[in-house]
């Protein structure tokens, strides 16, 4: 027995596999791996509870009326109140200072624009420049008014004294008719006649009024109504004195 060779089989670990199942055997995940997951949950988790309590308080903030702004309403009232006034009493200072101290401060205040004049109830204005009939025409009704429509002796008066030359007026002649540019009639009687023509346009010449050729060249006057500020009341005064 001693000349016997002794035969043994050594297998490696993992001889006993085939190839196929050698590739099919799942390979474990590393340790870390599982840690980072939790962790990951847990995160999103927590983000989910914040956004829950968040949500709560602030739907339940909307639902609390605001215990103040009842108040903060009528004091924002009275101070635009307060503010749309002071423009009125500003120009009641400004332009009719004189008028507080008489009796007709209770029938308000009329003022008229730049390069404007008040007369009667009454703004005017004369031209710089010439022109026919038509153009004084749409001069004044481009500044949202009309050419002069004298209703009296006063009136005609008041227009000779602003100007010394020949100035188109508001009055104008079809078919040997005058008329008045806002369509009421001419009062023979008050201003005298005028030559009948077929078609003309008429003038104030120192104190006459003329008829003239409609093409021809002369300044014109406008008139237009006045702003009117409403009438001072007693309370409106005791402000204004405060105001001073």
């Amino acid at each position: 027995m001693a000349g016997e060779i002794v035969y043994a089989d050594l297998r490696h670990l993992g001889d006993g596999f085939s190839p196929a199942e050698k590739r099919h055997t799942p390979a474990l995940c590393p340790r870390w791996h599982g840690i980072l997951l939790k962790v990951s949950g847990l995160g999103h988790l927590v983000l989910l509870v914040l956004v829950v309590v968040l949500s709560v308080q602030v739907f339940q903030g909307s639902r609390q009326p605001a215990p103040t702004s009842a108040p903060q309403q009528d004091s924002e009232i009275q101070g635009r109140n307060h503010t749309e006034r002071c423009p009125i009493s500003s120009l009641m200072r400004y332009f009719c200072k004189s008028l507080w101290e008489t009796p007709t401060a209770s029938a308000g205040c009329k003022l008229c624009p730049q390069d404007w004049q008040l007369h009667g109830e009454s703004c005017y204005r004369l031209s710089k420049e010439k022109g026919s009939w038509t153009q004084g025409k749409k001069d004044c009704e481009n500044h949202e008014s009309q050419l002069v429509v004298l209703r009296d002796k006063k009136e005609k008066e008041y227009i000779k004294n602003r100007q010394r030359h020949t100035v188109w007026i508001g009055l104008i002649s079809s078919h040997k008719k005058w008329r008045w540019v806002d369509n009421t009639s001419f009062d023979t009687k008050m201003f005298g006649p005028l030559e009948q023509v077929d078609k003309g346009c008429g003038t104030l010449k120192d104190e006459t009024l003329e008829g003239d050729i409609c093409d021809g060249e002369h300044k014109w006057v406008c008139q237009k109504d006045p702003f009117q500020l409403p009438p001072l009341t007693a309370g409106d005064g005791e402000k204004r004195d405060a105001s001073i």
